[in-house]
């Protein structure tokens, strides 16, 4: 007798079934913890953003009520600063449901996970080094329904957020002797900074800056004090006529910076159009000059139409002026009586522009000529974004205030000294950044 055995398959759907509902579940599992967890964590990483924020805010209030400039940074002296700076932050983070812990006097973070550290630093010559950075670090857990069966930490947060405050800088990071043309060295006709003459050349209260070539011609001494040299090409220098020593660099000082300096470039619908702005052509001025006439502008911003020349015996005399060079060049060209000094921070009248002497706008790439002698006196920045500015003369020359074109040379035969006061120079207010 023959026996048939037959295998049945039923049942088998049910294994399948179970192990895609344990895989659906795990899914699931996923989606709900790992939701909880980013949202957890997206609302730790906003309150750290928000501590950091408010510490960093504290300091620059501080930085501001108590005129704390970077010329007059000292870390040494901001301990206090950075104190108000943790107790706000921490203020703002226990606010938010995350008490976290500071220790005043202290630039540790000690050894809790929830913490707010403040730090001075004062890297270098340069404003943009420095700063107050405010520090504060959040670390939490979130509750699980699943996933904590298997992965017990997986769900643990820690988020960091730290903001930068910077004090009341000037522009030009700071510099006395700016060249923002980004050209090389490469070409020996290159442009930038280019030092030359046969006498020294004295810097004191800001650095020599160029976005691209940096260079002298081998003749003059070269003493920047409370500053330095930096370029981004040093191809043509001699060291042994430095001190300190010039260095590369890898920032660049944009144009647009010096945009709400001067509000309104355009001649035809900005600063000049003002119905107290002073409009002139430099024809007006030429037959003064021509008639043996001292030339005396009155306080105020002056907007020139013209090449405006001055010749040796020419007397011309203007405090708390800015003077707007429309379309022309200014060019001091001889032993010129010249007396010239830039409004204080309130220009009375306005629309005169604060420590600013001489502006040419970008699209005005007309030559600044400026030469000097022991009697000429120049006082305010001069500020060409698009122009090269020439500071040569035969007697001692001295300049105060920052020297911003496109390109910037110094000749001569006499020594020449650019001063530059913070005090008495264009300044951007204190700032404070996410920095990450």
């Amino acid at each position: 007798m023959n026996i048939m055995y037959k295998n049945s398959e039923k049942g088998q759907a049910i294994v399948y079934l179970v192990i895609g509902l344990v895989v659906f579940l795990g899914f699931v599992a996923l989606a709900i913890d790992g939701g909880m967890a980013l949202a957890d964590r997206r609302h730790e990483q906003n309150a750290a953003d928000a501590a950091s924020l408010a510490g960093g805010g504290r300091a620059a209030f501080d930085l501001e009520e108590n005129h704390i400039t970077a010329k007059n940074w000292s870390c040494g002296s901001l301990t206090w600063a950075k104190n108000n700076a943790e107790v706000a932050a921490s203020d703002r983070a226990l606010a938010n449901g995350f008490p976290i812990t500071y220790e005043l006097n202290s630039d540790d973070v000690g050894s809790d996970y929830n913490y707010a550290v403040a730090k001075c630093y004062n890297l270098g010559n340069m404003d943009k080094d420095k700063y107050i950075e405010v520090t504060v670090e959040i670390s939490a857990t979130t509750p699980s329904n699943f996933l904590q069966l298997v992965f017990p930490t997986a769900l643990h947060n820690e988020v960091e957020a730290v903001t930068h405050t910077y004090p009341r800088h000037s522009y030009a990071l700071g510099n006395a002797i700016v060249a923002l043309n980004s050209e090389s060295c490469s070409d020996p006709a290159s442009q930038g900074v280019i030092l030359g003459g046969s006498s020294d050349i004295d810097v004191d209260g800001g650095g020599i800056f160029s976005n691209g070539c940096l260079r002298d011609n081998g003749g003059p001494k070269i003493v920047i004090i409370d500053g330095g040299g930096w370029g981004k090409d040093l191809e043509h220098i001699t060291y042994a006529n430095w001190e300190p020593d010039p260095d590369y660099t890898t920032d660049t000082i944009d144009p647009s910076e010096f945009d709400d300096l001067v509000p309104a470039w355009n001649p035809s619908t900005g600063l000049c159009t003002d119905p107290k702005a002073n409009n002139k052509p430099a024809s007006d001025l030429k037959m003064s000059w021509t008639k043996k006439e001292t030339v005396t502008l009155s306080p105020g911003l002056w907007c020139i139409q013209g090449d405006l020349t001055i010749n040796a015996g020419d007397k011309f005399y203007g405090a708390g002026v800015t003077i707007f060079m429309v379309n022309g060049k200014f060019d001091v060209a001889g032993k010129a009586d010249i007396q010239l000094a830039a409004p204080g921070e309130t220009p009375d009248p306005s629309p005169a522009i604060a420590h600013v002497l001489i502006t040419l706008p970008p699209s005005n790439a007309n030559i600044v000529q400026l030469n000097g002698n022991e009697t000429a006196y120049f006082e305010g920045m001069v500020l060409a974004p698009k122009s090269t500015i020439t500071l040569n003369g035969t007697g001692y020359n001295t300049y105060q205030g920052q020297m911003i074109g496109w390109n910037v040379k110094i000749t001569g035969t006499a020594g020449t000294n650019v001063t530059f006061d913070p005090n008495k120079g264009p300044t951007k207010p204190t700032k404070m950044e996410l920095y990450r």
